[in-house]
């Protein structure tokens, strides 16, 4: 089976139908329902790798947004910076923290994608 290459445009929607579905999984959620949840905390978590990764390879496949889109760029270091603490340093991980980036980092960061 033939895989194809998947370009900026689709990781890019990779990171959106990611923040789409942390936004599902949080619905309605208080800070304390989230920290009390863990199914919900690995779920967002999941969700926020993903994010991590396909920021990655955005960076990696077109590195001229550092200087065009500097904003952008921005959220897609800061993403894959917490996807490396959060795959490799899990035992580190504040759910405290995930809590605040997806209320207050993940809406500024859909803004970039969607007026890029």
């Amino acid at each position: 089976m033939k895989r194809h290459a998947r370009r900026v445009p689709e990781r890019i929607q990779d990171v959106l139908e990611a923040i789409g579905n942390i936004a599902a999984d949080t619905q309605g959620m208080t800070e304390g329902e989230f920290l009390a949840d863990g199914k919900t905390q690995r779920a967002v978590i999941e969700s926020l790798i993903v994010m991590g990764e396909a920021a990655n390879r955005i960076m990696r496949m077109d590195p001229g947004l550092e200087q065009t889109a500097p904003a952008l760029w921005q959220h897609f270091r800061d993403a894959y910076d917490m996807r490396i603490i959060l795959t490799h340093e899990y035992f580190r991980v504040d759910a405290a923290l995930v809590w605040a980036t997806v209320q207050h980092d993940l809406p500024a960061f859909k803004s970039e994608l969607l007026r890029s």
